[in-house]
């Protein structure tokens, strides 16, 4: 029977629990002193520090959006200040709470007096702004540097303050731990030596296996995803080699996707950059001076391939934004076969010069769905797009609504295509971000960032997306919408 190393190291420290017993006794009285100190140290003490310098550093972003606001009237700015503002105010709360002496709290509810008088102050002069009469600027400017400074004043001594208590604290935390340390000095001692001994004889059992797997390691960091052979282990290790295997297999995968997504970005970026060089290139040198219709042609170049590089850069970021979860939704009840519409309505040209048929099958009664309609149309003209993209001509690509089997409160959308088709293996990697499955053919150019914006859109809503297929015989793009 192989014992586990749980097994092994129970039973070899169930010796030197013995000894540990009569230590942890005085050990935890002391502990809890030292708790209670590190405690107020650390969730108050420091805490009260880093958001007292939290809310200084925020006032200075608050007066920078301030100062941006009344020189460029921009409402952009004023929201900002009024974000920055709330953190302000929810902090200055948040700090009043955790401030434990009546003199730090003078001190907040003095700044945040003086913040109140700043606030005041700035919204006169947006009135003054908004109504259009003159005012003291100069006055009102000198008048909110001195409130300003008078706050990082308070706040500096709130600092100082917390800090000088913290000081204290620290150092009968040390005093403390001076004790317990001459206390268990001895049996520290006796508890090291049985430990040694302990593990000598449980280490030389899985020595051989660990300097095994500590090879594979050492290769996998240096870039070789070689999967790590089976190995005579305890199970712990045994398991361990297994999840590394996993790991080598996924960092393989993203090792490659790297370079996929290098490949393709790289081409995004450098095709337009490169027919934006040239044509300004012509532009300057004068090749179509007297041809004033050229050169109309080469700064519409220049403008469609701008275009193309944003809307890149947009994809990318607004993948970042999404898994970031700060993408912003407007969801409101809208028609969902109109959105469909209006994406086939774009996609008809392209339909045409395949000849492929585009064919959309509505069901008799449809509800209103709750979205966000330029999202989901993003959705809808990717899937399009793809189905058009990868069907031959004259083939068909079908867009069929329904409701979900079982699930009155949900619809189902397919989207069907006479295309290639996808292997099986790759259906569950479709999805992944810059994942491009190669299928055979020429594609068009992309960063593959479409499925994985899309899968995100969808689980925003509320929705899940999947996709069915077989090589020769088309793909079917499917996913659902809660209603109702």
């Amino acid at each position: 029977m192989r014992f586990t190393i749980f097994t092994r190291l129970t039973l070899g420290f169930l010796a030197i629990m013995g000894v540990v017993i009569f230590l942890g006794t005085y050990v935890t009285v002391k502990l809890s002193q030292l708790n209670h100190l590190t405690r107020a140290i650390t969730l108050v003490d420091t805490a009260s520090i880093r958001l007292t310098e939290n809310v200084s550093d925020a006032l200075l972003s608050q007066v920078g959006f301030e100062k941006k606001y009344l020189v460029s009237k921009d409402d952009d700015y004023c929201q900002q200040f009024l974000q920055v503002n709330k953190y302000v105010a929810g902090s200055i709360e948040k700090l009043m709470v955790l401030l434990d002496t009546l003199e730090k709290k003078e001190l907040l509810a003095g700044a945040n007096s003086l913040h109140e008088l700043y606030l005041s102050l700035f919204n006169e002069e947006v009135s003054f702004l908004q109504k259009r009469r003159k005012y003291p600027r100069k006055t009102y400017r000198e008048e909110k540097e001195r409130v300003i400074d008078e706050i990082n004043r308070k706040l500096q001594e709130i600092i100082e303050n917390v800090r000088s208590d913290r000081d204290r604290k620290e150092q009968a935390s040390s005093q403390i731990s001076s004790h317990v340390l001459r206390v268990t000095a001895i049996t520290a001692g006796i508890a090291i030596i049985m430990g040694l001994l302990i593990s000598f004889f449980n280490t030389r059992s899985i020595n051989r296996s660990i300097l095994s797997l500590r090879r594979k390691t050492r290769e996998i960091a240096r870039g070789k995803f070689e999967k790590i052979s089976n190995i005579s282990s305890p199970p712990e290790i045994k398991d361990l080699a297994n999840d590394f295997n996993i790991m080598c297999e996924r960092l393989k995968e993203l090792d490659d996707m790297k370079v996929d997504f290098i490949s393709h970005v790289s081409h995004e970026l450098r095709t337009p950059l490169t027919a934006m060089r040239e044509a300004s290139s012509m532009l300057l040198e004068g090749t179509y001076a007297n041809l004033p219709e050229k050169q109309d042609e080469l700064l519409a170049i220049t403008k469609e391939e701008c275009e193309r590089l944003i809307d890149s850069v947009n994809r990318i970021l607004d993948l970042s934004r999404m898994e970031a979860k700060m993408m912003d939704y407007h969801f409101i009840e809208r028609s969902l076969i109109s959105v469909i519409q209006k994406s086939i309505l774009k996609l008809a040209p392209i339909a045409q010069r395949k000849e492929i048929s585009l064919e959309l099958k509505p069901p008799p009664d449809f509800p209103l769905v709750n979205m966000d309609e330029e999202r989901m149309g993003q959705v809808i003209g990717n899937l399009l797009g793809n189905a058009l993209k990868f069907s031959s001509p004259r083939g068909a690509v079908t867009v069929r609504i329904c409701r979900k089997d079982n699930q009155n409160n949900f619809i189902k959308i397919s989207i069907s295509d006479t295309g290639c088709g996808i292997h099986r293996e790759n259906l569950e990697k479709i999805f992944d971000r810059f994942r491009r499955i190669d299928s055979g053919r020429e594609t068009a150019r992309g960063t593959g960032l479409g499925l994985s914006i899309a899968k995100h859109i969808i689980t925003a809503h509320g929705g899940t997306i999947w996709v069915e297929s077989e090589l020769a015989q088309g793909s079917t793009f499917s996913f659902t919408l809660p209603v109702g």
